[in-house]
């Protein structure tokens, strides 16, 4: 039987024989796969989108809002929210069921440290992400994802790098051909 991957997810301070790990499933997914909800998933090889689907025009599109690497973690809340998780390629994901999660909150209180952990990085990700957005030219948003976050430019396909600026993939061309 295939065991999670510990030390890629040693940042979450979950001891090796912690019991926590058996209750986590193996998720093998391929391209284009749509996680189900009510669960929470460690990544352990593979890329993955967060999306949201702008139905404000006549033409429905997706907006990219975040992406999740090797060692990540992500949450699928109800599909009411109109958030969609979706691989960008094959991987490995570990799977437990938000049920679960909430169980392990109230038998064990150390588990609120990773609670704990997990929400002040998202908050300080959407923080900083929210400023980028508002501060910046689309240009300086590449060139902070070129620095910063090379494997972005490296794994992530054009179009959902250029969703995630708030532009165009013509305009991310056009920006990519000027910094050349």
């Amino acid at each position: 039987m295939a065991t999670i991957n510990k030390k890629l997810f040693s940042h979450l301070n979950v001891e090796d024989d912690d019991p926590v790990w058996e209750k986590f499933a193996r998720v093998e997914f391929s391209k284009k796969n749509r996680f189900p909800d009510n669960k929470a998933f460690l990544v352990e090889a593979g890329l993955v989108r967060k999306f949201y689907i702008n139905t404000t025009s006549d033409i429905d599109t997706e907006i990219s809002a975040e992406f999740f690497f090797a060692g990540d973690i992500f949450t699928v809340e109800e599909k009411g929210s109109g958030v969609v998780y979706e691989s960008l390629d094959r991987g490995l994901a570990w799977e437990i069921t938000l049920e679960e999660v909430k169980e392990m909150f109230a038998v064990n209180p150390e588990c609120r440290f990773v609670q704990n952990y997990y929400l002040s990085r998202k908050l300080n990700a959407a923080m900083k992400r929210e400023m980028l957005l508002l501060k910046n030219t689309p240009q300086d948003l590449y060139e902070y994802l070129l620095k910063s976050k090379p494997h972005y430019i490296q794994h992530i396909p054009l179009k959902y790098l250029a969703s995630y600026i708030g532009i165009t993939p013509i305009s991310l061309s056009r920006i990519r051909k000027r910094i050349n």
